[in-house]
């Protein structure tokens, strides 16, 4: 049986006084930093996605503990509303002290998606990112 595949994104955190709070983000998939991220299946059943923060400004933020709360899901290109969850990408869990989100991304139909990343600094102030994702392949099997 095949399993869903592996999608390392790091989460760069860097300063920028024009940004939310004072910091400007990115995400590297490995291709270099990018405001928008595509989640193809390539014939395995949907993508486990591991955000993972580079704070190169030292801000101190983490992902908030909670998963649900750490990311907010809607399909199409609005901005998610408040506790938005949707079934094509799930959060799974927060670990390594909160720079680290692990969220399951079913690619049941190929479509874009907006997301926000939900960060807690050190005083316990929430920090919203709001990148674009893609899901290309739909379910498993199509290409």
């Amino acid at each position: 049986m095949t399993s869903a595949k592996d999608k390392d994104i790091t989460v760069e955190i860097t300063e920028d006084p024009s940004g939310p709070c004072g910091f400007g983000f990115a995400l590297d998939a490995g291709h270099g930093p990018v405001q928008e991220v595509s989640f193809k299946n390539r014939d395995h059943p949907g993508r486990v996605v591991y955000f993972r923060i580079k704070d190169k400004c030292k801000s101190g933020l983490t992902f908030q503990p909670d998963p649900k709360d750490a990311i907010w899901v809607a399909p199409g290109l609005g901005n998610p509303p408040e506790g938005a969850q949707w079934s094509g990408f799930i959060p799974l869990s927060v670990e390594n002290e909160g720079r680290k989100l692990i969220v399951y991304c079913r690619n049941e139909q190929p479509q874009k998606f907006k997301f926000t990343l939900r960060f807690l600094d050190p005083d316990g102030n929430e920090v919203d990112y709001d990148p674009i994702g893609d899901g290309l392949n739909g379910p498993r099997g199509s290409f």
